[in-house]
């Protein structure tokens, strides 16, 4: 397991924000449907919730350094986990539920080391200047990271992806 201490603040946070509600099952729909990284959204946002300056090439730069990472390691736990869900005749066998329920922490200890990662990167951010307001900051950011992942100009704003601005702002002021 990994220890406490690593990217202990914002992983905090994070966990936060993905408890609160609606924010899990918005964060699975959008990894579902674009396969966004969440650790590198809900990171991302909260930086931008705290004042550091993101950008397109940000994003980008954050998203290189783990994405080896999350191809390699955390996607195929995930992938591992989801296929013994899907599988009837292994959903009630004790055994397979306590090795899936191993997987699953493994799984966090992956997108943990992966946090950690990001976290130092988003210590080194230039702070943003700007006036402005950090609600409107975050959803911009929410926006340009799944557009990262669309691989394409998105038409509108995601609802799931509002939604996850606004817990992170309430959050980043609170």
């Amino acid at each position: 397991m990994v220890e406490a201490s690593v990217a202990a603040d914002l992983w905090t946070v994070m966990s936060k924000v993905y408890a609160m509600p609606g924010v899990a099952q918005a964060c699975l729909e959008l990894q579902d449907r674009f396969e966004l990284d969440v650790p590198l959204f809900l990171a991302v946002l909260q930086a931008a919730g705290k004042g550091s300056r993101i950008d397109a090439d940000t994003i980008r730069s954050l998203d290189e350094s783990c994405s080896r990472w999350r191809a390699e390691v955390v996607r195929p736990l995930r992938a591992i986990r989801v296929q013994l869900m899907a599988n009837p005749w292994m959903e009630n066998r004790a055994p397979v539920v306590s090795f899936r329920s191993a997987l699953k922490m493994l799984e966090l200890d992956a997108e943990r080391l992966e946090i950690a990662v990001l976290e130092e990167a988003i210590a080194d951010l230039p702070r943003d200047e700007g006036q402005e307001d950090g609600s409107a900051r975050i959803s911009a950011v929410a926006q340009m990271v799944l557009e990262r992942f669309a691989g394409r100009t998105l038409p509108e704003e995601m609802p799931q992806a509002r939604l996850i601005a606004d817990a992170v702002w309430s959050l980043a002021r609170g």
